[in-house]
């Protein structure tokens, strides 16, 4: 497998207040995963068709977002990101990746020889992982089919005989509605909060990439969304705002089932669960993380109600030690949620 090493520095654009966007290293992983697909092809990235000379695009299956013993809000403006990026191809028409990101130059031993779950679980630093496919549309966007590229591999090491884990659980969770997800299941469920639902407007200038798609990454700016709207709408008493915003991913499990027009709105249903963070403190020694936060979020069209997307996701929430007004709100939630 061969790993390719880049650097960037978090600027302004990457950023959501007081960490780095989840949303925005989503975008970045795209960007080289799509490169490493134009050149195990051969190709510039424009000109990967089909047989037929349709323009064919990089449609996403699943993504797993890791950050080990970190959360976003450990990467901050002004920060150096070193990268690792590798990715091959499975039976000509999909493609798997995984993009390994710290503050730091990565070792070799937080590469693996081999992407799976079980090399996956070993990589200790922030990484991403995600299948996809090659897709082209048909009438709409509502309607995708998988095609193999024109053209050959430029190297056999690009290439996998075996099944992608992705691609496996991807039938799997569609057919079930089932993500496995550490922690889950000891979580508590938080009152009032089961199946809340937020709809949501598509708008071109956000949520449209260029080939005329809903982007994969807005999809989860939308589930966001409906996860700080369950939060301060509903529950026998809502969280502030300022709570609302210091969540920071630290664990997602994703998979991707429709796309949609984007004069269409989608509708966004989340359940909350929440488990105590024992007073954890970051670190740095300035931080704290009283309580953790799992959204279990699907993701449906209105306008037929097909399923676009789910979601299990864990957030921490990371409030400075000096804020005292927000570690009390911490706590009254804690007895409320009866994470004690």
């Amino acid at each position: 497998m061969k790993w390719r090493d880049s650097e960037f520095t978090v600027e302004m654009p990457h950023l959501l207040p007081g960490q780095l966007s989840e949303v925005e290293m989503l975008k970045l992983f795209a960007v080289h995963q799509w490169r490493a697909i134009a050149s195990m092809l051969g190709v510039p990235a424009q000109d990967i068709v089909n047989d037929q000379g349709e323009r064919l695009y990089g449609s996403f299956i699943n993504v797993v977002v890791s950050m080990g013993d970190k959360t976003f809000r450990d990467f901050t403006e002004g920060d150096r990101v070193h990268l690792r990026h590798a990715a091959h191809l499975y039976a000509r028409r999909f493609v798997e990746g995984v993009l390994i990101f710290d503050g730091t130059a990565i070792p070799d031993s937080e590469t693996p020889a081999e992407i799976g779950p079980e090399a996956l679980a070993r990589i200790s630093v922030p990484h991403l992982y995600a299948t996809n496919a090659f897709v082209a549309r048909e009438v709409s966007n509502s309607r995708l089919k998988t095609f193999a590229p024109a053209g050959e591999p430029t190297s056999e090491d690009s290439v996998i005989e075996e099944m992608p884990f992705g691609i496996r659980d991807h039938e799997v969770v569609h057919r079930t509605g089932d993500i496995a997800f550490p922690g889950l299941e000891a979580a508590r469920p938080v009152p009032g909060m089961e199946a809340a639902v937020t709809e949501v407007p598509l708008i071109l200038e956000n949520d449209v990439n260029g080939a005329g798609l809903i982007y994969f990454a807005r999809y989860v700016a939308i589930m966001n969304y409906g996860e700080r709207q369950a939060l301060q709408r509903l529950g026998p008493t809502p969280v502030s705002y300022q709570i609302a915003t210091r969540l920071s991913t630290e664990r997602r499990h994703m998979f991707f089932f429709a796309n949609s027009d984007p004069n269409d709105a989608v509708r966004v249903q989340t359940s909350v669960f929440a488990e105590a963070g024992a007073d954890e403190t970051r670190a740095d020694s300035t931080m704290q993380v009283p309580i953790r936060v799992y959204f279990v979020s699907d993701l449906y069209r209105v306008s037929d109600g097909v399923l676009m997307a789910k979601s299990v996701v864990r957030k921490a929430v990371v409030i400075p030690r000096r804020i005292k007004r927000l570690l009390y709100e911490a706590e009254r939630l804690r007895r409320l949620w009866r994470l004690d």
